[in-house]
């Protein structure tokens, strides 16, 4: 590998060198905005003094949470930039998000925008005789994602270029055509009376002309959901392919179930109550037996990867011995389409993946990093990292 290759794993983004272990990449933005947070809590506490953590109506209070305990600041996606050793990506610090490029050799990061109106998941660059232009994914906080254009050297911020209820998201600049890009969709399903979420429609990949405004379904099937479509070098079509799995209204037994169970969970609530009131005067809790460690990030036994929430214990639980060293089934696959139509798969259990300049395919099983250099050779482990969301090839 003579590139860095760039992880996204749990909200962190590592960059692996050719000859190098994996190194984290510090966002200057988010350590910077810690920073003030820190000084701002430091202020309130001087103002306030320490009596509003004690009394009030006569009952104790918790302390309130600190900077420390609930500032999150987190990698969301990420992308090679359309220069050497540039990489693109995004963070959501919660209310405050943002699109940034951050050059390797330097460790130097740029703020490119920033402010509360989208949370992007993806983004796909190319440089242009106007300069980089990006394709993202720009999520709304009332549950809809859109397709929009960023033109970094143009100022301004996102244009949006699809609409619609519905999911869009993974956009790649399509090959020999300025004017043609590919993305994920799938629609919302919402309660007719109520318009709650309800599920997600199956995933398909569709083509958009942006000259005319033209869209067309490229590959679409109710059985299936085509995920992440990119190209390699030679114009292939690459996607991830997996079963669809429709949602479903709630059944009788889980209704019953539910009544059944009732009391259980009353009993469990008033002992949850009883001890955080144990922890307030004591600093101890009720229960200590069996009680676990706490964990330093996200649950590792799950992951909401494309619209579904994977169970990483079941997988393993339920897995054949041959398949244990795969957090994802089997069924999950990476798919090369050619021009003609014609499919195959290149591999399966696939979490993420990205494909390189010269050909490889980097990808994720879920608890490593592969690489295949060419077709039909065995991949080749390039790190042990788990719950892998996101690659992307450096070139040098």
């Amino acid at each position: 590998m003579n590139s860095h290759l760039a992880i996204l794993s749990q909200g962190k983004l590592l960059l692996l060198g050719p000859d190098t272990d994996e190194e984290p990449v510090i966002s200057d933005f988010a350590e910077n905005l810690k920073k003030r947070l820190r000084v701002s809590e430091d202020r309130a506490r001087l103002r306030t003094g320490t009596s509003a953590a004690f009394m009030r109506g006569g009952l104790p209070m918790a302390p309130a949470a600190s900077v420390e305990d609930t500032f999150r600041a987190e990698f969301t996606c990420v992308a090679a930039g359309t220069q050497p050793g540039e990489i693109c990506y995004a963070i959501d610090a919660g209310e405050v998000r943002g699109l940034f490029s951050f050059e390797v050799a330097d460790k130097y990061e740029q703020r490119l925008l920033h402010g509360p109106d989208y949370r992007f998941a993806a983004i796909s660059t190319r440089d242009t005789e106007d300069g980089p232009q990006w394709l993202v994914a720009a999520a709304q906080d009332h549950g809809v994602s859109r397709i929009g254009m960023f033109k970094p050297k143009a100022g301004g911020g996102v244009r949006e270029i699809t609409e619609g209820d519905s999911i869009d998201s993974y956009p790649a600049w399509h090959p020999g055509d300025a004017n043609r890009l590919v993305f994920q969709t799938c629609g919302v399903a919402r309660h007719h009376r109520t318009n709650a979420w309800l599920g997600l429609g199956p995933a398909s990949i569709q083509r958009v002309n942006l000259r005319t405004g033209d869209m067309e379904p490229l590959i679409e099937d109710a059985h299936f959901d085509y995920l992440c479509p990119s190209f390699a070098p030679d114009g292939t079509l690459h996607y991830l392919k997996r079963p669809y799995q429709p949602f479903h209204q709630p059944s009788m037994w889980r209704f019953l179930l539910d009544i059944l169970l009732f009391p259980w969970r009353l009993l469990r609530a008033i002992f949850a109550f009883l001890n955080v009131f144990s922890m307030f005067f004591s600093g101890k809790p009720l229960q200590t037996a069996g009680t676990p460690p706490p964990r330093d990030g996200p649950d590792p036994k799950s992951v909401f990867l494309y619209g579904r929430w994977v169970n990483m214990e079941k997988q393993m639980r339920d897995a054949s011995v041959d398949e244990l060293v795969d957090l994802v089934p089997k069924n999950w696959e990476l798919v090369a389409r050619q021009s003609d139509g014609s499919e195959k798969v290149v591999c399966s259990s696939v979490m993420a993946y990205a494909l390189g300049k010269g050909g490889e395919v980097y990808y994720s099983n879920g608890k490593g990093v592969f690489v295949i250099r060419k077709p039909g050779e065995a991949p080749v482990s390039l790190s042990k990292r788990k719950l892998v969301t996101g690659l992307a090839e450096v070139p040098a």
